[in-house]
């Protein structure tokens, strides 16, 4: 078999299709010994992938449009993740949240993994109208230092990955929250990206990498997600299972996963706009000078045979 390491900027919930694919042994059937790791900082994946020590990184699309045609080309070839898995907790429950309800207020954005709930969140406030200027945004620490904090009463409302919800508003009672995937549009949020080298090679490393997590994708949300608590105990050993398997099906229901590793022109170029407005981008990019199509056009080919159980 050949080797794939993946470099990835986290293990989240949100990736589970790639661990089912390799607990299932999808990567084995199209020859892929699939490894991963998350290295410390996060960004040491571009060390990774530029030494060839792994085949891919695993995170947000706004790095390789940052880094295009400044410092290196990468590309995206697949798609794991297609809505934000983020939340904001707020500290009245058992009412309808609006926007326009944190004018005034001091709100605690996550951001010790990178940009991106920031960046997310912003979208979120410019789309519904509201004026940020108008919020006090503390942000740029980690996701355990401000869950922490937040249930020590600091702040008004807190931006965390959906697992810490969960785990604020089970623990700090009178404390609801609502879910990104639910409120926001689709955007390609965790993606797998690599130099032009790997994507060249002839053997289809990364197409056939793709086609084992399209097929755990399928199996994700075909399948409860109870029917993962093998997998969930295997990755997450000190969570609540329960309250897993609870944010998997939530995730189900919310449209994370598609049943292919397909990245949307659409929301590739929603996200972008955000991006720019950001400053982290100058303009969109075209589509395939960021996106390497055919790794998931391989996918599609190999999966006209074999399906996801």
């Amino acid at each position: 078999m050949d080797r794939f390491h993946v470099s990835a900027t986290g293990r989240a919930v949100n990736y589970l299709p790639e661990y089912v694919a390799c607990e299932l042994g999808y990567f084995r059937d199209v020859d892929l010994d699939v490894t991963a790791e998350v290295p410390q900082p996060w960004t040491k994946v571009l060390d990774h992938i530029n030494a060839d020590s792994a085949q891919a990184a695993l995170g947000g699309v706004w790095v390789p449009l940052m880094y295009r045609a400044r410092v290196r080309d990468y590309f995206a070839f697949a798609q794991v993740s297609g809505r934000c898995p983020m939340a904001v907790v707020y500290r009245t429950s058992g009412h309808s949240f609006q926007w326009d309800s944190l004018y005034d207020k001091v709100v605690l954005v996550t951001g010790g993994n990178g940009s991106s709930p920031f960046l997310y969140l912003s979208g979120l406030l410019h789309s519904a109208g509201v004026d940020a200027a108008r919020i006090r945004f503390v942000h740029d620490l980690s996701t355990p230092m401000l869950a922490e904090l937040f249930v020590g009463g600091m702040g008004d409302a807190l931006v965390v990955d959906v697992v810490t919800a969960e785990r604020v508003t089970r623990s700090h009672k009178g404390v609801g929250y609502l879910s990104f995937a639910e409120a926001g549009s689709p955007v390609p949020w965790s993606v797998y990206y690599s130099v032009p080298e790997l994507l060249n090679r002839g053997d289809d490393l990364a197409g056939r990498f793709a086609a084992g997590l399209a097929r755990g994708m399928a199996w994700v949300q075909d399948h409860d997600g109870d029917d993962a608590r093998d997998v969930v105990r295997k990755c997450w050993p000190d969570a609540d299972p329960g309250l897993v398997v609870d944010v998997i099906n939530l995730f189900r229901r919310h449209g994370m996963w598609d049943r292919g590793a397909r990245i949307g022109e659409d929301a590739l170029l929603g996200w972008q706009e955000v991006i720019a407005r950001g400053g982290f981008i100058d303009k969109p990019t075209a589509y395939e000078e960021i996106v390497d199509p055919r790794p998931f056009a391989s996918a599609r080919r190999r999966l006209d045979g074999p399906r996801a159980e």
